[in-house]
């Protein structure tokens, strides 16, 4: 016996092949094509004829049902309605599958001559549970339902930030002396609703599946009850998430819309009498988008280091910077990795300061009185670089560390294991620090240029010491030994600055290449 199939809709169905296999004319004690009704299609899931059948689907579940084609020569019309969920289904005969659909909206299938013999539909849901309507006839097919105009296209007459028009033909059907058609519109952003039991169902949700008021065995009670432990019926949509209204017009204006968004717009030619409606094609509208908001503009607070990287050429980077009360003056650091930047700061009324800037660069700017400053920054035409800087009102916040204008590293004396050197320093206190880097003779002859904007000194390098102080008259020089230097080799000198040893921002100077002597 098969899986599917409990023992009573076995028994029908057996009856029904043997009364096909007997291949004699039709009787009136034969079981013939319209013999099932409704209220046994649910004890043996086969189709009456010319009656829509409202069946019940479960999940990832493969449906059946069967109705049998008695005479030869007669045609053969078959619809079937998705309701919750668009389905796949497929027509068999024999064992053989004649055809095979999927979707949701509503599909018939007709042929001229059917053969004779015992059909079956399989039917899964491919979303949720869903009902579905299904209506099989050999004399002439579903004609209850509303008929929709040759062009059932649903247009855009127009369409705004906030709104949109659409328009359709009207029903054949209509005439100025009844009142029993109208269209009913449903517009929402999440889906397309391709037939009007769809729409219901998501609209106020469905009813769980009903029990079957007929006798029933203790197997099929069984299979009965587990399948309403297992429906699972959607639920209605939240509150105006679908927008449904109902018109005698055949245009509709829809003004709730938001700008840049895309709607699903479903018209459906209903009667009143019959309560059932047929859908227009299904239209998506996207509205205009609305007006660029400026790009949020990002504050730099007082003394914050602020780091870009450039990716486009002549990218353009806008900030503001807030001077609360009048500052007698502003210090502005600004490190500039690859190509020169244009800097520029101006509040609505003033420029304060503009200029290409290029390596790294230290600027005052004095008398600024209680505004909002906005910072902008334009890169080079051939893109890409990086610029680092900050502006303060407060001394004490400055975070940059200063370099003089004169950056040379001078070699004062050197003999076979020292070397003392000498640089300009600034007057505030600062933190340097000496490193030594030894050199094969090919490595002494190269002189590779300062790269400011690298993170860190040569790994090759050797720290000598770091010493914090300031040069409180610029005009003398900083001295210093660097020992435990080796006899007639080539060394690299370098001095960094930094404000303090938390501080991961520093400068260097310029390398100093020497020479140690060979004898002493």
């Amino acid at each position: 016996m098969p899986q599917l199939l409990d023992k009573a809709r076995y028994i029908t169905l057996l009856l029904l092949l043997t009364t096909l296999a007997a291949n004699t004319s039709p009787a009136e004690d034969q079981f013939n094509f319209g013999d099932s009704d409704i209220v046994h299609f649910q004890d043996s899931n086969v189709l009456p004829e010319r009656e829509e059948v409202l069946h019940y689907l479960l999940f990832n579940f493969t449906s059946r049902v069967f109705f049998p084609h008695t005479e030869k020569g007669r045609p053969l019309y078959l619809t079937v309605i998705p309701c919750a969920s668009p389905i796949e289904w497929t027509l068999l005969h024999g064992g053989k599958a004649l055809y095979n659909h999927t979707g949701g909206e509503s599909h018939s299938l007709h042929y001229t001559t059917g053969t004779p013999g015992l059909y079956t539909i399989t039917l899964k849901p491919l979303e949720s549970d869903t009902y579905v309507k299904l209506y099989i006839s050999d004399s002439f097919p579903l004609k209850t339902y509303p008929v929709l105009p040759d062009d059932d296209t649903v247009k855009i007459k127009k369409k705004s930030r906030k709104g949109f028009s659409v328009e359709w033909n009207k029903s054949p059907k209509e005439t100025p002396f009844d009142n029993i058609i109208e269209y009913h519109i449903a517009v929402n952003r999440k889906r397309s609703f391709d037939t009007f039991c769809s729409l219901m169902s998501h609209l106020h949700g469905d009813k769980r599946p009903s029990r079957p008021d007929t006798f029933n065995f203790l197997e099929e009670e069984k299979r009965y009850q587990k399948f309403l432990r297992e429906a699972n019926p959607i639920k209605a949509a939240k509150k105006n998430a679908i927008s449904y209204r109902k018109t005698n017009a055949t245009v509709f204006n829809f003004n709730r819309a938001r700008p840049g968004r895309k709607y699903f717009v479903n018209v459906y030619v209903y009667n009143k009498l019959t309560r059932l409606a047929s859908a227009f094609q299904s239209l998506e509208v996207r509205t205009k988008p609305g007006k660029r908001k400026p790009p949020s503009v990002k504050r730099l607070k007082n003394g914050q280091i602020q780091v870009h990287q450039f990716t486009k050429p002549k990218e353009l980077l806008t900030m503001e910077f807030r001077v609360s009360k009048p500052a007698k003056e502003a210090l502005l650091g600004v490190q500039v990795c690859g190509q020169k930047v244009r800097f520029q700061i101006r509040t609505k009324k003033k420029k304060w300061f503009s200029r290409k800037i290029q390596n790294y660069k230290e600027f005052t700017l004095t008398d600024l009185p209680k505004d909002t400053y906005t910072i902008k920054i334009k890169g080079s035409k051939k893109g890409g670089g990086e610029v680092r800087f900050t502006l303060t009102t407060k001394k004490n916040k400055y975070k940059f560390p200063s370099l003089p204008k004169k950056t040379s590293v001078t070699s004062l004396n050197t003999t076979c294991e020292n070397v003392t050197i000498a640089w300009v320093g600034e007057t505030r206190r600062q933190t340097f620090c000496v490193y030594k880097t030894e050199l094969s003779e090919a490595q002494s002859g190269l002189r590779p240029k300062i790269d400011q904007c690298s993170s860190e000194i040569d790994k090759a390098s050797e720290k000598v010491f770091c010493k914090r102080f300031r040069n409180h008259r610029q005009q003398h020089a900083l001295q210093e030994t660097v020992t435990g230097l080796k006899t007639g080799r080539h060394y690299r000198i370098d001095v960094t600055v930094i404000r303090n040893k938390r501080s991961k921002m520093f400068l260097r100077y310029d390398s100093l290449y020497v020479k140690t002597e060979d004898t002493c």
